[in-house]
């Protein structure tokens, strides 16, 4: 049976319920803002990024007495409550970050079946398995997104003094490294293991993989640099 992992719990886990997909847009939508200025024809179309994903499905539930019925029902909405990863049965290679469950249940009751839908708005991408590549003693490397979008990325780099790290569109500097920091480019922080901010040794962006090969060169001091990051995909 077709269904999906949310929070790593499956579907088929919740005895005679029957998923089916109502709406799974291929795109997100993009970010769009019109401006009409007086005295001048038609508008001005300003794009800026993408609109989360809605993803819905209707549900039938159709083993049990309606009380059996009911705290089945129960549970899915327990269940339900909270952000998590979501995982479809037919793509199962791609995870979906739910932000939240637009929707609460709300059930058609029959005598022998119920009926309800479930809705999760998502991220607007789509992401693989997490990958960790290491380089000791680095100077230029080469890390492949094999996905469709541009790919954060946890960088951490061993070093020490003066460091430079560049791809083709991002590039930033570390002054005064005595050892390890992490770059986080989603959530844009630098901190060391033991998580004290090192935001003010940085200097510049942050390193985001775009699709296909990225060189990656590393100048100054570096006995190791890890990349962590997830394909991504539109």
């Amino acid at each position: 049976m077709i269904g999906f992992t949310f929070r790593g719990i499956h579907t088929s886990e919740f005895k005679g319920l029957v998923i089916k997909t109502i709406n799974n847009p291929l795109s997100p939508a993009k970010r769009i803002q019109r401006v009409n200025v007086m005295g001048r024809d038609g508008e001005y179309v300003f794009e800026s990024g993408y609109n989360n994903k809605i993803l819905e499905f209707r549900c039938s539930l159709a083993n049990g007495t309606i009380i059996e019925r009911r705290q089945i029902t129960r549970n899915i909405s327990s269940w339900l409550s909270s952000a998590g990863d979501l995982v479809l049965d037919y793509e199962n290679d791609k995870t979906y970050k739910v932000v939240k469950t637009v929707s609460d249940i709300a059930l058609a009751i029959e005598q022998a079946w119920d009926e309800f839908n479930i809705t999760f708005e998502t991220e607007p991408f789509q992401y693989g398995g997490l990958k960790t590549l290491s380089f000791d003693n680095p100077s230029t490397v080469v890390v492949s997104n094999q996905g469709t979008y541009e790919a954060e990325t946890i960088i951490s780099i061993t070093g020490t003094g003066s460091v430079t790290v560049s791809s083709l569109a991002y590039s930033f500097t570390l002054t005064g490294m005595t050892g390890k920091l992490n770059l986080d480019s989603k959530k844009m922080l630098v901190y060391s293991d033991a998580k004290i901010n090192g935001i003010s040794k940085h200097s510049g962006n942050f390193i985001k993989l775009k699709p296909g090969n990225n060189t990656i060169t590393v100048t100054g001091s570096v006995s190791s640099i890890t990349v962590k990051f997830q394909d991504t995909y539109i």
